[in-house]
């Protein structure tokens, strides 16, 4: 296996939230300050050197803000559950005295603050249960998951077969595919893997936040994966490398799993977090770069801004790519290349009445 390894000490610190911020205006404006005292030279060379220091900026602020973000996603995830843990505990503990009955000594078992402080318990674990619910998903919007889980299976089939056949990869032939994606409590995605895919349950992973989600995929749940393979934090948490590359175990609980295949799902509109996730994924200092990889995602609302948003994230997905010497193809510019159907569509069918989702897909290939 070729791998290849990447050193990034040299590059910046800078804020994890550098990929939200570092637009076009912010990397125009870093441009001027860098080109301050330098010899005035004609406008197109200027315009010129503009534009290389705008992208050079951009990729140092990407890269940069995945280092960031390791250190503080390492964390987050154990501090979420051990809190969600101990609000558990303190809402059982008011129950329980909420239950007791009363009597003459004591008219009001609980007071006021304590009342008020499990309505407000309540009200938080509320916010953490599952939106997702495929009931209110209309026939096209199925229709349309359907026809990109199809996607999904073909992409990765499309790149078994394409590095098996390289000469020099003969021996991964045999490789197994491993594939992370985001699903709902329906495990829809993984189920369609299984099942029309024909992938063993042993290579499908998710994360989800939602624990009860994560029960609802297990086979203890009466899912379709094993336990190993649901992690209950957030794909980027689940994904991220240890930040420190000496203790690989502090990092997250699927970051030494090599996938073939990604699908992530923004679960709105706000692109950065697909950023985030495919950042977590993908930028490493050890990696495969003879490895096809697929990525595809989804952002809801997808018929706002869509245009703007997909060439963030491409841009984004563009400058990880090039960081593993490897190329960025997308793939609906040519479905039926990869096995896909030339009827897909990138925005589907609304969930519930509401805006369009926007779903596609990408090819990270050696460059040859």
């Amino acid at each position: 296996m070729c791998i290849f390894e990447k050193n990034n000490s040299t590059l910046p610190d800078d804020d994890m939230h550098g990929l939200v911020i570092a637009t076009d205006d912010t990397t125009e404006e870093d441009d001027t300050k860098l080109l301050e005292g330098r010899e005035r030279r004609s406008s197109s060379h200027i315009d010129g050197d503009k534009s290389c220091s705008s992208k050079q900026l951009f990729e140092e602020s990407l890269l940069a803000s995945e280092e960031s973000a390791r250190q503080i996603r390492s964390g987050q995830a154990k501090q979420r559950f051990e809190k969600a843990v101990r609000r558990e505990d303190r809402i059982a503990e008011l129950e329980q005295k909420a239950a007791l009955p009363r009597n003459e000594e004591h008219e009001n078992i609980m007071s006021e603050a304590e009342v008020a402080e499990l309505k407000g318990l309540l009200k938080v674990r509320e916010n953490f249960e599952e939106q997702y619910d495929p009931l209110t998903f209309t026939k096209e919007h199925l229709e349309f998951k359907a026809m990109h889980n199809d996607a999904l299976i073909a992409l990765v089939r499309y790149c078994e077969r394409t590095q098996s056949s390289s000469s020099l990869q003969q021996q991964y032939t045999k490789e197994v595919s491993n594939i992370f994606v985001l699903d709902g409590p329906d495990g829809g995605t993984t189920s369609a893997l299984i099942d029309r895919g024909e992938f063993d349950a042993n290579q499908c992973f998710v994360a989800n936040r939602h624990i009860l989600t994560c029960d609802a995929l297990k086979l203890s749940g009466g899912g379709r994966l094993l336990e190993k393979n649901v992690v209950h934090a957030t794909a980027a948490e689940a994904l991220t490398m240890a930040a420190d590359s000496a203790n690989p175990g502090e990092g997250g609980a699927l970051s030494n799993i090599d996938f073939r295949a990604y699908y992530f799902d923004g679960c709105g509109g706000f692109y950065p977090h697909i950023i985030n996730m495919l950042s977590a994924a993908l930028i490493r200092e050890k990696f495969n770069v003879d490895k096809p990889i697929a990525v595809g995602y989804s952002l809801l609302g997808g018929n706002k801004n869509v245009v703007e948003k997909e060439l963030a994230v491409s841009r984004a997905l563009t400058i990880i790519a090039r960081n593993r010497g490897m190329r960025m193809v997308h793939v609906l510019d040519d479905p039926v290349t990869y096995g896909i159907s030339a009827d897909i569509k990138k925005i589907g069918g609304s969930e519930g009445g509401g805006g369009g989702t926007f779903t596609t897909w990408h090819i990270l290939e050696p460059e040859r």
